[in-house]
């Protein structure tokens, strides 16, 4: 047994589970239980069984009882609408209230208003629907010598709807007052009486009507009927369902603030003498918000001011003999949006200003998709800034719903507000509480948004003026609109824009946060005033270039140094220079460029093979690329400095090997006179390089035979010179070169040579050059000239 203390989930008291075993009745159940067979009546409470001096109950029969001996009602006022009234058993009527307790014998009375749901304890529910009346009969309240369930309810007047929770195999007893009983096994039975005459339509289950002596069973969407103490009508089928006149799909809208429109329509019904129509929360139409019965001619239904929620429609054909018939139900939901910046929904579609929120009440019945994308759950935010759908699609949860695609979704166009801007510019002056960071006139502006109410413009817009000037596009923020005031902003005017006695035509955007264009306009400014015009500032005379600009290039594998100033001039020439070598005349091609990069120089010097009757003294193909760097200046060039760092690469076989040449130049300008000095280190990077015969003859690159390197392991050098400028187009120099040479095979060489030289033109000049060796390699010539052609940048 269990405790009274706590009742039993489901019910108002604790409640046990009681196997009836062969042979048992309510007296046994009773004397062993609850101590007496007085307290049979107990065993009725929450089961439908009759108790009787030895009637038996079913063998295996599992039944519901009290834990103890208690007195509760029988029934409870589950939920009410107003104009309902109730009163106890041999009381005055008072208003009803929700939740009250209905003990036997209690009448409950709703009137042209009011509608009422009953709840006994064995959870049977019986509904009322206006100006009907009925009498509680509790469950336990019958005496215990029985042979019949009790009923729950004795109707006098008006409609009930019995209603079992389960069917499970019990049925809901509803007396008529006069004569009659309806036991309904079934979750939607109707029972009228209208004066003498009860009528009884069964829309699920089953169930048995029985008056005059006589009894009939009527089944599922069939009715009888019959008047006092007759015997009922033989049962015959119900009225059918209307014929919808749309699609029987489920009908999704939205609830604009929380007010929404319920409308269907259906075709006309045959013999039809009218309609009644349901509108309810639930499947089953016990939670009922309105019932109307029309005239027949009548084929609509339109339910305003409807809040959010899910809702289901039911129409019922009346005929002519007052029988209901079967109900046609469509379910429709609404969805609460709320306009959060500037949404203004609608039913069927939502206007939204496109920096604005559409805010939903999420359904767990609904799920959701933005234009062609999956379906989700309903979200409670849609941020348009992030997303800027076309439509809203909804429909019903379920594999259902799934199988069939768009086309059990209902599809909610969004259609966007639209944002513009007033634009008015101005040219201003930069003043002390305005100023502009050049200290120059400003272009300001002035901006009045639309379309915009109730849109946070700071957080969601954040507006920026764009203005398209002279020399490059400026942005910058508008600042102010307090209290829907206009914006401002103040760019300044670059130099380009800065025209006296012309007017400044300028586009300027109102761009949002993300770039895009809420609006543009052209404007044109006013010209400013024209300033006297001051004498510009006489240019810097130009440096003046230090050295030669092509000097001369020796003929030799050895002594082959390059006179170089600190700053390269821009030249770029080819030449030829020959030299008398072993005996006979060699010749070799050159192209020579060289210029600057602020103070960094390169030059490159490309020399062919040697061609001609001699054996070149050690001379080949080699190219010289060079980097300098002029880390000082004075003045004018007055003193320049730099250090230097040359290549010397083999462009053919026999060719001196690569060689590496670091230095210093050094170098200054006075009036027409510049002076240059060179001095540093040659060093071979790889391989012996070219052999050169000590009057033997001996092979290039044959070290054998009295041979030795042409190329030596190391050598320094130094080279200094002059020039003069008779003329702006002409050009004399002088320079002499030294070169200590260290070979492994003998003692170290001093090679020397002077060099002077003439350069005549203006971008296009000419240089003539010759230098006499008399400090020379073996097999080295004592002349060697020089002839080049060129471009320069300018004449000295």
């Amino acid at each position: 047994m269990a405790s009274a203390g706590e009742p039993t989930p489901g019910y108002p008291e604790a409640v046990i589970q009681w196997g009836v075993q062969a042979g048992e009745t309510c007296d046994d159940i009773a004397a062993v239980l609850y101590g007496s067979s007085k307290h049979a009546a107990l065993i009725q409470r929450y089961n439908r069984v009759a108790c009787g001096p030895g009637t038996t109950l079913a063998e295996g029969l599992t039944l519901v009882l009290p834990a103890e001996v208690t007195s509760i009602p029988d029934a409870k006022l589950r939920s009410m609408h107003p104009d309902v009234r109730a009163r106890p058993a041999g009381g005055a009527w008072s208003p009803a209230a929700q939740g009250m307790p209905l003990l036997t014998n209690s009448s409950v009375n709703t009137l042209d208003e009011g509608r009422a749901d009953i709840e006994f304890v064995d959870r049977t529910r019986v509904l009322l629907a206006p100006n009907t009346l009925v009498v509680i009969y509790g469950t336990a309240s019958r005496a215990r010598v029985s042979k019949t369930p009790p009923a729950a309810v004795e109707l006098a007047d008006g409609e009930v709807k019995a209603a079992l929770a389960a069917l499970r195999g019990q049925s809901v007893e509803v007396a008529a007052s006069g004569g009659g009983r309806v036991s309904a096994s079934s979750r939607d039975t109707v029972v009228q009486r209208r004066g003498e005459r009860t009528t009884v339509a069964v829309f699920d289950g089953k169930a048995g009507v029985t008056s005059g002596g006589l009894s009939v069973v009527v089944p599922k969407d069939h009715g009888t009927r019959f008047v006092g103490k007759a015997p009922p009508a033989r049962p015959r089928p119900l009225p059918a369902p209307v014929e919808w006149t749309t699609a029987d799909a489920a009908q999704i809208a939205l609830a604009p603030e929380g007010l929404g429109v319920l409308s269907a329509s259906w075709k006309p019904a045959p013999a039809a003498a009218g309609y009644r129509v349901e509108i309810a929360r639930d499947a089953e139409f016990n939670d009922l918000i309105a019932r109307e019965e029309v005239k027949p001619d009548v084929l609509s239904f339109r339910a305003e001011k409807m809040p959010a929620g899910a809702y289901f429609l039911r129409v019922r054909v009346v005929d002519r003999e007052e029988y209901l018939g079967v109900g046609a139900v469509r379910r429709f939901h609404l969805v609460a949006a709320r306009a959060a910046g500037g949404v203004v929904p609608a039913a069927q579609e939502i206007t939204a200003n496109p920096y604005g929120i559409i805010e939903l009440t999420p359904s767990p019945a609904l799920e959701l998709s933005l234009d062609d994308g999956p379906f989700g759950p309903v979200p409670e935010r849609i941020d348009l800034l992030q997303r800027a759908p076309r439509a809203l699609r909804l429909r019903e949860r379920g594999s259902a719903a799934a199988e069939r695609g768009n086309d059990a979704a209902t599809s909610l166009p969004v259609r966007y507000t639209k944002v513009g801007a007033v634009i008015l510019a101005s040219r201003a002056a930069s003043t002390a509480t305005s100023p502009t960071p050049t200290g120059g006139p400003a272009l300001e502006a002035r901006v009045e948004l639309e379309g915009l109410a109730g849109v946070d413009v700071g957080r969601r817009v954040a507006p920026r003026l764009v203005a398209h000037l002279p020399g490059g596009v400026r942005s910058v923020a508008l600042a102010g609109g307090d209290r829907g005031g206009a914006l401002t902003a103040r760019i300044p005017l670059p130099r380009e824009a800065l025209r006296p006695g012309e007017p400044l035509r300028v586009r300027l955007d109102v761009a949002d946060g993300r770039g895009g264009v809420i609006a543009t306009s052209d404007a044109e400014l006013p010209a400013a005033p024209e300033a006297p015009r001051a004498a510009p500032p006489p240019a810097p005379p130009a440096a003046p270039v230090l050295g030669a600009y092509l000097p001369l290039l020796p003929m030799s594998g050895v002594a082959d140094g390059l006179w170089l100033a600190p700053t390269p001039p821009a030249v770029a020439a080819v030449g030829a220079a020959a030299a008398r070598s072993g005996g006979g005349w060699v010749a070799a091609g050159q192209v020579r460029a060289s210029g600057a990069i602020g103070p960094l120089g390169l030059d490159v010097a490309l020399r062919s093979n040697p061609a001609g009757e001699g054996d070149g003294a050690g001379v080949g193909s080699t190219g010289w690329f060079g980097a300098r760097l002029r880390v000082l200046r004075l003045g004018r060039s007055e003193l320049e400095l730099g250090p230097t760092l040359r290549l010397g690469v083999p462009m053919a076989d026999g060719s001196p090997p690569v060689r590496i040449e670091p230095g210093i130049a050094l170098g200054g300008a006075a009036g027409r006179f510049t002076w240059v000095a060179d001095t540093g280190a040659r060093i071979r990077a790889s391989g012996d390089g070219a052999a050169v015969g000590a009057g033997d003859g001996a092979a290039a690159g044959d070290g054998a035979a009295g041979g030795e390197p042409a190329t030596p392991d190391v050598q320094g050098f130094l080279l200094a010179g002059a020039t003069a400028d008779p003329a702006p187009w002409l050009r004399l120099y002088g320079a002499l070169d030294l070169h200590l040479v260290h070979r492994e095979v003998r003692a170290d060489d001093v090679l020397g040579g002077l060099s002077a030289g003439v350069e005549a033109g203006g971008a296009l000049f000419g240089a003539l050059s010759v230098r006499v060796s008399p400090w020379r390699d073996e097999g080295e010539g004592l002349v060697t000239g020089q002839i080049a052609v060129g471009f320069r940048e300018a004449s000295p």
